[in-house]
């Protein structure tokens, strides 16, 4: 678990310099890019797909709608909830981003000794294990 927690310590300043370099703020842009994967998104959604608690979610929302990169739009399946779609400006400033992220790939590429799709699979399952261990009871 100590390799796994800083590795996600290194992905963020690896792609906080690479955004910095291109000009674009690294606060809340991983959430940004979820919500530009899975838009139109619930925010119930995003907390199961990242695992952050309900609360969490609701102030990255909250913080996003405010600087106007997202907007609520009416759920047409749930009159109490909503999705979240990116702006024009939520979505300038991913596609500004996203050049950012892919450098901070290419910088640790040449030192991998497997296929970018091998990463992809072991983290998202990797990923998924640990939401389930969320959901499990905390051991005593």
């Amino acid at each position: 678990m100590q390799e796994a927690y800083t590795v996600g310590t290194l992905v963020e300043l690896l792609v906080t310099a690479e955004l910095r370099a291109v000009g674009v703020p690294a606060t809340l842009f991983s959430f940004l890019g979820w919500v530009r994967q899975l838009e139109p998104v619930t925010p119930g959604n995003l907390a199961a797909e990242t695992g952050m608690p309900p609360t969490t979610v609701r102030d990255y929302v909250r913080r996003l709608v405010e600087r106007g990169d997202v907007r609520k739009a009416p759920n047409p399946a749930d009159g109490r909830s909503y999705h979240l779609v990116l702006t024009p400006k939520g979505r300038r400033l991913a596609d500004r981003g996203w050049p950012a992220v892919k450098a901070a790939y290419s910088r640790v590429a040449p030192n991998l000794d497997r296929e970018a799709e091998e990463y992809l699979a072991l983290t998202r399952e990797l990923r998924e294990a640990l939401r389930d261990a969320l959901r499990s009871p905390v051991s005593p």
